[in-house]
């Protein structure tokens, strides 16, 4: 009877093991609505299940490894009920559960063996509760840690989770045989629980390390993309700007002759002073030596206008026609668009500012923008990262950050307060 309840037990301490180790993962994962009744329904209904169910017929091992994969079903179902996320999505997270559970259970079983404690271990059901609990609990941090906060699974990949289903579900079948036929036999005890951890690490390492690299190479695409698409609109710039400084130059000195022919014909004309404001206006906002990116800055100048946002731009050089023109379109397009965006949210008129300088150090050229912000900014290896109701926005950065390895530059992107601060090294001498 008592071997009967101890094995229910062991039961119902494994369905709510592998519920906590697979919250760990779905946690920052939207929640239905009525969250916590969707979740603890179905928790008390299969632990209830689980708690009554009679063990004792089971006493074949294939059996008992069926019977815990019907537990490890009750944990999916449980999981899907309360987020949001697909069944793949939720099926990657519970895998990745499952197998955080399975070191967990397997570390208690080494530190047991060798540390010898076999006697404190046996002694009391408490003790024995306690010393799972403290490591179980150990083991669930440093794999939330290492694994759970860091990453999110963004496409699931259907090789990677039926690679690490296979290996996980191979590390309990193994797990479940050595537990019914180990016969007290330490070494074979220890020689598979290290095989089941590392086996259980590394399928966590195909999900989410792989799954990173996808969405970084998703995301390498989606920015290759975005600059081949922009070719054209570079295109249609280059000539806008041709055609600008032809028209411009035209016009005042079209306005310089006139102006003459009036003094010496001593002719009266109206005041040409509000055409060559509007003139003005055409003119480039700074000198930086690149006639595409000088027009560039002072359309944005304009967009910022009707966004009621200030647009601060000097330059200290004019070397930057060394450069790119297409890249510096880019980059520049891509740095002031993200600024707006952040300042355009602003709600302070005197905080709704964009500032933009280009200073020449030596043989690099240091362009500094900055802008207020509302809200807070994660980073992630250095530079912004979108958010989930961000579509699209967000890649400004990281392409920005393709076109200064270009330049063999360097980036730097920081925030302090409501002040975000994006710094560019390019060097004028670049290969």
């Amino acid at each position: 009877m008592i071997e009967t309840t101890m094995l229910q037990f062991e039961a119902v301490g494994y369905f709510f093991e592998i519920l906590i180790a697979e919250i760990l993962f779905l946690l920052p994962e939207k929640r239905r609505d009525h969250f916590f009744p969707r979740l603890l329904i179905p928790v008390v209904c299969f632990g209830g299940i689980i708690s009554i169910t009679s063990l004792q017929s089971l006493d074949n091992p294939f059996i008992r490894f069926a019977y815990l994969l019907v537990i490890i079903a009750m944990s999916f179902i449980c999981m899907q009920l309360a987020f949001e996320k697909d069944a793949f999505h939720v099926a990657s997270y519970c895998i990745a559960g499952v197998a955080t559970q399975h070191i967990a259970n397997k570390c208690i079983t080494l530190i047991v063996l060798l540390l010898q404690i076999n006697k404190i271990y046996l002694l009391s059901p408490v003790y024995r509760i306690l010393l799972e609990i403290i490591i179980s609990a150990i083991v669930y941090v440093i794999i939330y840690m290492a694994f759970a906060s860091k990453f999110r699974i963004e496409e699931p990949n259907l090789n990677s989770n039926l690679l690490s289903i296979v290996i996980v579900l191979m590390c309990i079948g193994v797990n479940r045989l050595v537990v019914d036929y180990s016969n007290t036999n330490v070494s074979y005890e220890l020689a598979t629980a290290i095989y089941a951890i590392i086996c259980c690490v590394f399928a966590l390492t195909i999900q989410f390390y792989l799954a990173k690299w996808q969405q970084q190479k998703a995301e390498a695409e989606i920015i290759g993309q975005l600059l081949a698409a922009s070719e054209k609109q570079y295109e249609q710039w280059k000539t806008m700007v041709n055609l600008n400084n032809i028209h411009i130059h035209d016009l005042k000195h079209m306005l310089d002759k006139m102006e003459k022919l009036s003094g010496k014909e001593r002719v009266e004309i109206p005041d040409l002073s509000p055409i060559r404001d509007s003139i003005n206006n055409f003119s480039p906002l700074v000198k930086t030596g690149n006639d595409v990116l000088d027009v560039l800055l002072r359309n944005m100048d304009t967009l910022c206008k009707e966004q009621n946002i200030r647009f601060n731009c000097v330059s200290y050089t004019d070397q930057l026609g060394k450069f790119d023109s297409m890249s510096l379109y880019f980059l520049f397009a891509n740095a002031i668009d993200n600024a707006r965006d952040g300042a355009s949210k602003v709600t302070d008129p005197d905080k709704r500012l964009i500032d933009v300088s280009l200073k020449q150090f030596g043989d690099s050229v240091i362009i500094h923008i900055w802008n207020y912000f509302n809200g807070e900014i994660s980073f992630d290896n250095g530079l912004p990262v979108r958010g989930d109701n961000e579509e699209g926005h967000g890649y400004g950065l990281k392409s920005i950050k393709l076109l200064v390895d270009k330049f063999e530059g360097s980036i730097k992107a920081q925030a302090e307060g409501d002040v975000f601060h994006l710094n560019i090294i390019l060097p004028l001498k670049s290969k």
